[in-house]
């Protein structure tokens, strides 16, 4: 069942919907009412727009006709807080998630390159790269990421998880700081870059376990997978929290954006059909 927060159609209008699907099924409101096993006088006031119920009693009887819920959340869509930022709207929803998870492939490629570069350079005090190759390389992960995260704020505005949505939104500030502030240091003294790299990874750390949770919460939506990549991103964010297990959260963070990269896919694959 969906999560309770995900419908939004008002009285008189929600009456009317259920009243005209129940006539194109062909039931009676008794036929009905075994279906969901409500109330015949319940579902009367209903279809005539003199209560509003819980929607808990919405999903039951929308469930008995045989509708889907998220037909229901894109007709109805008023918004999130941050996803108009990004150009949302429910006509472009499907072509945002299709970008987004081909950004994710960019982020998840180019990724690997500013990773090795940044973890030699703390560990050896060198960089793999010239300057101009390590900022274009930066330039490159950071548009990629910002493009990949857009998807999820639409994702979590689109199915109402605000968590999930703001998350998404904070990292890509939080990416767009610190990738300015990475080509930054390549001008500053060298013996501030462990304390900056340190703060680095601490604050994604933390913010990755909060995004973690937020993943979870579409369980609903796309089952066991939502639960894979949630868990897997708040073991990774604790793993970078940590500082010295930085590394291990390093690798962890492949099979991380891979899941999190179908799962952009798939429910843009599902709004599809």
């Amino acid at each position: 069942m969906k999560n309770e927060n995900i419908y939004i159609m008002k009285q008189p209008d929600l009456g009317k919907k259920i009243f005209e699907l129940r006539k194109q099924k062909g039931f009676t409101q008794e036929e009905l009412v075994e279906k969901c096993n409500i109330n015949v006088r319940t579902i009367q006031r209903i279809e005539a727009g003199e209560t509003t119920p819980r929607s808990v009693t919405v999903k039951l009887i929308f469930e008995a006709l045989g509708v889907e819920s998220d037909e229901l959340i894109k007709e109805e869509y008023r918004g999130g807080r941050f996803d108009k930022l990004f150009g949302f709207n429910t006509d472009n929803f499907k072509k945002v998630l299709n970008s987004a998870w081909i950004f994710g492939i960019i982020y998840f490629i180019f990724g690997f390159a500013e990773v090795a570069a940044e973890t030699n350079y703390y560990l050896e005090g060198e960089s793999y790269y010239n300057d101009f190759s390590y900022i274009l390389i930066k330039i490159t992960t950071v548009i990629s990421f910002t493009f990949f995260m857009r998807g999820f704020v639409f994702v979590g505005s689109y199915y109402k998880n605000s968590l999930l949505e703001f998350m998404a939104f904070f990292m890509i500030l939080l990416n767009l700081i610190f990738g300015i502030s990475d080509i930054v240091s390549l001008y500053i003294d060298e013996s501030y870059y462990y304390y900056f790299m340190a703060a680095k990874v601490i604050t994604f750390g933390c913010v990755g376990v909060i995004f973690g949770i937020g993943i979870i919460r579409l369980r609903e939506y796309i089952g066991d997978l939502a639960i894979a990549a949630g868990v897997l991103e708040i073991i990774t964010g604790i793993f970078f929290a940590t500082v010295v297990l930085a590394i291990v959260g390093v690798f962890a963070l492949i099979p991380l954006e891979l899941i999190e990269i179908v799962i952009l896919y798939k429910i843009a694959n599902k709004l599809r059909r």
